[in-house]
């Protein structure tokens, strides 16, 4: 919110006082915890809220099928198997296990990493973190409704780049990439390049088939959806 906005705002309740009501208008950001998935889980805290899901006593088995249905809802969801699904607490938490994570995990002599310019904090700041490892980050620009420059990236993708990040929804100004074309220019460049997508921002907005969409990672976080806070998804 500019600073004009703001005065602008202050100066109107100062003129007509304070509203008779609120409007909440950020409910991409976090918003409220729909009655059904409370429900769930106050069904899961009073019936199996005490068993440990990898502990081999009645209350785990009970507690591991509950989790393993609630993962098989969440992979049937997004186009993924059971297998591909890793919680974390965060989407930023996610986030950042994808790109420190897979820099980790890297054998290869590969050290270049491509976000678009637009992309939340928590993959700019661990693949920003990256560089003082080796590691070259390239920050690709968008347009002014916040589409990537396609030639740009493409112009960058060579036998260095060993991840590109792109989110699919913008969380801020809602541009939705046209993720797929994205991924399959980047897979027939160099099929080895990782592919990463925080797919907060879609997750019950638009049609969200990772396979379909062929990307190596993706990150999904529950309370962008109307569920609990505190839970993430990083699909692998």
């Amino acid at each position: 919110m500019t600073t004009d906005l703001v005065r602008s705002v202050k100066e109107l309740l100062r003129s007509h006082g304070k509203p008779s009501r609120e409007v909440y208008l950020d409910s991409e950001n976090s918003g409220i915890v729909l009655e059904e998935a409370l429900a769930e889980m106050l069904k899961v805290y009073r019936e199996v809220g005490y068993g440990h899901p990898s502990i081999t006593n009645r209350p785990g088995w009970e507690a591991y099928e509950v989790l393993y249905e609630a993962t098989h809802s969440v992979a049937g969801v997004i186009g993924a198997r059971v297998e591909e699904i890793v919680y974390t607490h965060s989407g930023t938490e996610a986030n950042n296990l994808a790109i420190l994570g897979s820099a980790r995990a890297n054998k290869s002599k590969r050290r270049k990493i491509i976000v678009s310019s637009i992309e939340h904090l928590s993959v700019i700041f661990p693949a920003e973190e990256l560089c003082k490892y080796g590691y070259r980050l390239v920050k690709i620009p968008v347009d002014e409704e916040g589409f990537i420059d396609v030639e740009a990236l493409a112009n960058e993708i060579d036998k260095e780049t060993f991840l590109v990040s792109i989110a699919v929804v913008n969380h801020e100004i809602g541009a939705v990439q046209d993720l797929k074309a994205l991924v399959e220019m980047v897979k027939d460049k160099d099929e080895e390049v990782l592919f990463h997508t925080d797919a907060a921002g879609a997750l019950g907005r638009v049609e969200l088939n990772l396979r379909k969409l062929g990307v190596d990672m993706a990150t999904l976080s529950s309370h962008k959806a109307y569920g609990p806070k505190g839970v993430g998804v990083l699909y692998i």
